[in-house]
């Protein structure tokens, strides 16, 4: 019950980011919107593939995607290069594994490794910008505490998943679902949310109508 869940809770952005496609339009959303598109799209190539190359690619063009967010989600320039180093290095590990047969899970551990500290510097960075009043009104928010929570979440299934019998891939891969669910939930409410109302924008609605 709990994996087709999942799989229906993909969709479930796909269509919220379409219909308010106007309050989602700029702020890099769009890269989001491709991940989202791009996910159901996997599982069911897998469905009628049955190979774990969809996965690896998968996984490949998803780091990617986040990488790209992250890069200009970023303000400040020398943080930007993070994501860049960040790329090669995974590129480089899973090019190399991507021969192999059966889940890669080093590759899948490394892009939840360097994911999680590209959430964090984009959390710190919304946190100490002046121009944000409230960082849970904030659309990119939603987005990266989705990441940061699946990412943490999977991150040891990943890394132990190859060491797993079949019976406990079954099982612990729950978390996965599970992870999958809100992950999704999150990106509904970010798309959902109105656009971001910086701080100056308030000012000025202040010097026009003192009352408010």
């Amino acid at each position: 019950m709990l994996p087709e869940i999942a799989f229906y809770s993909e969709i479930l952005p796909i269509i919220f980011y379409l219909i308010f496609l106007k309050r989602n339009r700029g702020e890099g959303l769009w890269v989001i919107f491709i991940y989202c598109v791009l996910s159901p799209l996997t599982e069911l190539l897998y469905f009628l593939m049955k190979s774990q190359a969809v996965f690896a690619c998968f996984n490949i063009v998803q780091f990617t995607l986040f990488s790209i967010f992250c890069y200009f989600s970023l303000k400040e320039k020398k943080l930007k290069y993070i994501p860049v180093i960040g790329a090669l290095i995974f590129y480089a590990v899973a090019l190399s594994k991507f021969n192999d047969t059966g889940f890669d899970s080093l590759s899948q551990s490394l892009a939840s490794v360097l994911s999680l500290p590209y959430c964090i510097l984009l959390l710190y960075e919304q946190v100490k910008d002046p121009s944000i009043m409230f960082v849970y009104n904030n659309k990119k928010f939603w987005l990266i505490i989705a990441f940061f929570l699946y990412f943490s979440a999977t991150l040891f299934l990943y890394i132990y998943y190859s060491t797993l019998s079949l019976e406990q891939r079954s099982n612990y891969w729950s978390i996965n679902n599970f992870f999958e669910i809100v992950k999704n939930i999150l990106f509904c409410v970010a798309f959902i949310m109105k656009k971001n109302v910086q701080r100056s924008d308030l000012t000025d609605i202040d010097m026009l109508d003192p009352d408010i």
